[in-house]
């Protein structure tokens, strides 16, 4: 083993920090995307790369910069499983962490030059993240055909109730005028 039980080690890492909040590549800063469809049809929608969650869109989309750090703990047990090794840390907190071991260090300059290593592909990741045109599970022209799709939808419903509602007015009128 590497490292003994009470032993103190340290652990590379890092914490992405925001850094500043930049114009969305995506809708320039307006917060909405045109949509043209094959008929050339064009619809507004929300941009959903600079939106929060359920938040409308801001425009904006924050750029993070990690901060790395070679952080001091204590070796408070270890899993072996085949050629893989994670080590149980302690740190200052109430709170353990366990860290691959290829991210455990006996001294401090290993760890911070390993943490700036972990930092530079975050900050590769990010750049990418950024300037993607797509989300994860769902495309903007999804997004635009679902909504039309609603649209038409609604307008159905609302021409078959409003039918219903209309004999209704008329068999009304029958009964009061007998």
């Amino acid at each position: 083993m590497r490292f003994e039980i009470g032993q103190q080690v340290w652990m590379a890492t890092f914490y992405p920090t925001t850094v500043r909040h930049v114009t969305c590549p995506d809708c320039g800063g307006t917060g909405r995307l045109r949509v043209t469809f094959h008929d050339e049809t064009q619809v507004s929608i929300d941009c959903r790369n600079c939106a929060a969650g359920y938040e409308a869109p801001s425009g904006r989309v924050i750029i993070y910069e990690p901060q790395a750090k070679a952080k001091l703990s204590i070796v408070t047990g270890v899993e072996v499983n085949g050629d893989m090794t994670r080590w149980h840390l302690d740190g200052t907190s109430n709170y353990y962490q366990v860290a691959d071991d290829k991210d455990v260090y006996d001294n401090e300059a290993e760890a911070r030059a390993a943490a700036e290593a972990l930092a530079a592909v975050y900050i590769e990741s990010e750049r990418k993240r950024v300037f993607e045109k797509e989300k994860n599970t769902r495309t903007w022209a999804w997004n635009a055909s679902y909504h039309r799709r609603c649209i038409k939808d609604a307008q159905k419903q609302i021409e078959y109730h409003t039918s219903k509602l209309a004999v209704a007015a008329i068999k009304a009128k029958e009964k009061t005028a007998t």
